[in-house]
């Protein structure tokens, strides 16, 4: 039997047959997200990453998360003095006397009932739920008390088409019925403050004319297999009367609808995570023989894309919940940055009280962030909901700038937000969710309450970072403060290359673990095999507005990209790892008539000593990331993160500027490197090596910007030994595990590759943009340091070379800004010999360390070995005594 499809419009380019590419390795839509985005957001191209997501959703019953929702309602005080589960008994009996409401049981009829298709049934659910919302609005619970904080209503959406802004990109969405509040109603429907509730509704079967993402509070997907459905003539009571299971295949079109039994009209063919990951198929589903193909999404599928909307929608959402329902039954989904959480299904005709206790939960969230809103990064569509706005002012609520402060060492931060300068965003349901805001007129004062400051100390425009990090890694600020600190004791003038954070905080009463703990959903550690919570934390970071590297000429760029990588192996060897280094994380700030290179975004990073971890964390942002990296093994935590991994990753950047960076205007990449965007990590891999064996005919079909034709011989250098490294390393792996070369031996080794590259054949003598001393100032630990930064096995440097170097070339100038280079060949030979003078350091330093670590593997042994020979000596004198 055909389900009925969702209408759309002939014109909607969501109509398009969908193809879904192989993804062997995809991670979801955060991981498309990191690898520079979607090129569109149709439903083709979004869908597939969005199964990737809820594929790996977790469990629980509909009673358990019902609890959780009431627990969740309660009063901050009253939540560990009141059993969720027992309040949840007294809501069932609370609501059997509803059960019998003639009205009520006349428009589940007629649901039952109504002929055609699926939009059929809009009409006749809509008017039965807001029934049911009027007849539990005088329902006094215990601890909740009567009444809708927002006078929460049921309203037909199908077909009006809601749009969703994500950066440059655009997406349109079709939820059948949503559930708002009666200041949306008053809004759409007109009639001012004036109009009641019961005057509202009688609207809400009908089509509104512009809802928005800020209206939706829950959003509603129906399918209908069924041409008629029974209506129940027994009593009601409270005990569940069917149990039906979750939906585990998430791709099927057709969810089972019976207890515990799959459903007959499923399909032959089903969307599974293991299709996704071994055969490249087409988002089309095969009906029975002789009939055509279908090429509706999964109605699974189609409800996450609205929660990824809705978590998309404002600078910061907790959470969404959504409901799908097919025929006679519900499924309840809730979804946060941390992933989805499906109930099992009702049967909301069978089971009617559950599903009215589900409606009087609904009814008694008494404020906006038991919905997802935050009301701190969402006052504006707060009031809004709460109707404490003047109705003129409610037209694009989710656009109005808003004042937001941060708590800062003596004082607070405060900056103005406002929703249209948001110079980063993705469309993404799992993960961080980052998003970046330019904020206005930031002013940095301090507390009120002490009077000898003034006030406005500092005036200044900011970047608004937020987004919700794991709550097992250290914080950003954390991370980056270590890394300040280190770099005072390192080189003070890396404090140029790293940013400056005014004020940071993390709001932990939003984690996404909390819902997990109460339900019991943990995840198995890998390593350890034990149980553990999960969760991510939403964190608020005001910091220095930095303007990207792609804005700089070629020249200052290079000088740029340099500075950020000696200090990223600066931070590395004092134990700060960033471990994602990417195009957006290459900025630039422009101080004494100097463009200084910075290294940012460090929510990724790792301390040494800090951290609990081993090197394995699967990090990266995919067009950018090591080809080592680029596999299944890496992906599974069989790789270890090495400093030249990272290093190779700002390799990879330079042909990335090459192409994508022409005028300081930032442009789309040409046809051999689109593919490296991409969650398809294999993909990425391979186009990328196939790009490193096309190099050398850029030049002869003259594709090479000519502001980067200078630069060019170097990069093409650089990718033949990142590919002829990469491919010794396979063949040296089939004789056994490969020797990794320490921090400090891979930057020098890179140094001395660019300084060789720059004098010898076929490339040089090259106009390279290293000025005197640039290359040969080599960041290193002093003896003896003294510093809080937590690291681990610090040691010495392996190197310190200072020569006075300059280029046999100059390329348009010497300074940062437009001096020049001048061949000097004394100055070269002091550079080689400095050079060779920090290798020859560097082999010491190594033999000193292998030869300090086998005494002290010796003498572990020798302590064993006593211990040992102690433990037989202790036994066989207790043997001999008891012989006695």
């Amino acid at each position: 039997m055909s389900i009925p499809q969702t209408p759309t419009r002939k014109t909607d380019p969501t109509n398009l047959a969908p193809e879904l590419k192989n993804t062997p390795l995809g991670r979801g839509s955060s991981t498309h997200a990191s690898s520079d985005g979607f090129n569109d957001l149709y439903q083709r191209t979004v869908h597939p990453w969005l199964f990737a997501d809820i594929s790996k959703h977790k469990q629980t019953t509909f009673d358990r998360m019902m609890a959780w929702m009431l627990h969740f309602s309660l009063p901050t005080e009253l939540r560990d003095s009141v059993d969720p589960y027992h309040l949840f008994n007294q809501c069932l009996n609370k609501v059997l006397p509803i059960c019998n409401d003639q009205d009520l049981l006349n428009h589940l009829q007629s649901y039952c009932e109504v002929e055609g298709g699926e939009t059929a049934r809009y009409a006749p659910f809509t008017n039965a739920c807001n029934r049911a919302l009027s007849l539990l609005e005088e329902v006094d619970v215990p601890h909740l008390g009567k009444g809708s904080p927002f006078n929460i209503l049921f309203q037909r959406n199908d077909p009006n088409v809601l749009d969703g802004v994500h950066g440059s990109l655009k997406s349109k969405r079709k939820p059948d019925i949503v559930i708002t509040s009666l200041a949306c109603a008053r809004r759409i429907w007109g009639g001012g403050t004036d109009i009641e509730w019961n005057a509202a509704i009688k609207h809400c079967h009908e089509k509104p004319v512009d809802l928005q993402w800020h209206d939706v509070l829950c959003s509603w997907e129906f399918k209908r297999t069924k041409k008629v459905i029974s209506l129940p003539s027994r009593k009601y009571g409270t005990k569940l009367y069917r149990n039906i299971s979750c939906v585990n295949d998430v791709g099927t079109m057709d969810p089972p609808t019976k207890p515990d039994v799959p459903s007959p009209h499923r399909m032959n063919f089903h969307f599974t995570a293991s299709s996704i990951k071994s055969h490249p198929v087409n988002f089309i589903y095969l009906a029975k023989p002789n009939q055509a193909p279908r090429t509706e999404e999964p109605p699974l599928v189609q409800l996450a894309s609205y929660a990824a909307e809705m978590l998309c929608r404002g600078p910061a959402v907790n959470h969404c919940i959504n409901v799908l329902v097919v025929d006679d039954v519900v499924w309840l989904w809730w979804y946060d940055r941390q992933g989805a959480i499906q109930c099992t299904g009702i049967n909301f005709l069978d089971d009617l009280p559950r599903f009215l206790v589900l409606l009087l939960v609904l009814q008694r969230f008494s404020t906006m962030d038991l919905w997802g809103f935050n009301p701190e990064l969402d006052p504006i569509v707060v009031q809004y909901h709460s109707g404490n706005l003047p109705l003129d002012q409610t037209e694009n609520v989710s656009q109005e700038p808003f004042d937001l402060e941060i708590p800062v060492e003596g004082g607070k931060f405060k900056v103005n937000l406002d929703p249209k300068k948001n110079e980063y965003s993705r469309h993404t349901l799992v993960g961080r969710g980052t998003r970046v805001f330019q904020g206005s007129e930031g002013i940095l004062f301090r507390d009120p309450a002490n009077p000898e400051v003034l006030m406005n100390e500092k005036a200044r425009h900011a970047a608004i970072k937020i987004y919700w990090p794991d709550s097992s890694r250290p914080s950003e600020q954390t991370v980056v403060q270590k890394a300040r600190e280190a770099a005072e004791t390192i080189d003070p003038g890396l404090l140029d290359n790293l940013p400056e954070i005014y004020g940071a905080c993390t709001l932990s009463k939003y984690e996404t673990g909390r819902i997990r703990k109460f339900l019991d959903l943990w995840d198995l550690d890998t390593e350890t095999k034990e149980r553990v919570y999960r969760s991510r934390t939403l964190n608020i970071i005001i910091s220095e507005w930095l303007e990207p590297l792609w804005k700089l000429p070629p020249y200052n760029f290079m000088l740029a990209w340099y500075d950020i990588v000696r200090c990223h192996f600066a931070m590395w060897i004092a134990g700060v790892k960033h471990c994602d280094p990417s195009e957006g994380n290459m900025l630039y700030r422009e101080k004494g008539n100097k463009n200084h290179g910075v290294l940012n975004d460090w929510d990724l990073g790792v301390l040494d000593g800090l951290n609990d971890h081993k090197g394995l964390e699967r990090t990266g942002t995919v067009p950018f990331m090591a080809l080592d990296l680029l596999g299944r093994k890496f992906w599974l935590g069989g790789i270890r993160r090495e400093y030249r991994h990272d290093l190779e990753s700002f390799i990879w950047m330079l042909p990335w500027a090459v192409f994508c960076y022409e005028d300081c205007q930032r442009k789309e990449p040409p046809d051999e490197m689109r593919p490296w965007r991409t969650g398809n990590y294999e993909q990425c891999r391979r186009y990328k090596v196939d790009f490193t064996r096309t190099m050398s005919e850029f030049i002869e079909e003259q594709r090479i910007p000519s502001q980067w034709i200078k630069i060019w011989p170097l990069v093409v250098r650089l990718m033949f030994r990142v590919n002829n490294d990469y491919n010794a390393r396979l063949q040296m792996a089939f004789y056994g595990p490969v020797e990794e070369d320490s921090p400090q031996q891979v930057y020098l080794d890179l140094l001395e590759f660019i300084e060789e590259a720059i004098r010898k054949p076929p490339y040089g003598p090259m106009e390279i943009p290293f000025p005197d001393d640039h290359l040969m100032n080599i960041p290193q630990l002093p003896d003896h340091a003294s510093t809080e930064t937590p690291v681990r096995g610090r040691g010495r440097g392996r190197g310190r070379a200072r020569g006075r170097g300059r280029a046999q070339a100059q390329f348009g100038g010497g300074d940062r800004g437009a001096g020049s280079t001048e061949a000097n060949l004394d100055s070269e030979r002091s550079t080689s010999g400095s050079r060779r003078s920090a290798r020859i350091k560097a082999d010491e330093e190594k033999k000193r360390q292998e030869a300090e670590g086998k005494k002290r593997r010796e003498a572990e042994e020798e302590r064993k070995r006593r211990e040992t020979e102690e433990r037989k000596r202790q036994a066989a004198e207790t043997k001999k005594r008891g012989k006695k």
